[in-house]
């Protein structure tokens, strides 16, 4: 029986482990940026921003002017520091706003509308 517990507890633990990694502790921010015009503004854009560590996850959408970036709660995105990041990149950190779950999906999309 001892066996047994210890083992679901072993189990139990490695799925908590895996759930953590996927979205759990994660937070989004939607940043508003000025002068992204095309694909490839949003692809720099994005390359950017994938170097911040705790950075997980991008999301750009042209048409909105939008990028949606999922991090670790602890990782800093100041707005000093996203306005070097987008100005070293030619584009204008404008604001950002903060939701408590990340919801980009895993799949590579970007809206161009």
């Amino acid at each position: 029986m001892r066996k047994i517990l210890l083992i679901s507890a072993g189990i139990l633990l490695l799925a908590g482990n895996a759930f953590a990694k996927d979205g759990q502790g994660q937070v989004q921010y939607d940043l508003r940026v000025d002068g992204m015009t095309c694909p490839f503004c949003a692809a720099t854009s994005e390359k950017a921003l994938k170097k911040v560590e705790g950075v997980t996850k991008v999301s750009t959408n042209l048409g909105a002017a939008t990028i949606s970036v999922c991090v670790d709660e602890t990782t800093d995105m100041a707005d000093e520091k996203l306005g070097k990041l987008f100005k070293k990149k030619g584009f204008t950190y404008v604001s950002k706003t903060k939701q408590e779950t990340c919801s980009i999906s895993d799949k590579k999309k970007k809206q161009i509308i």
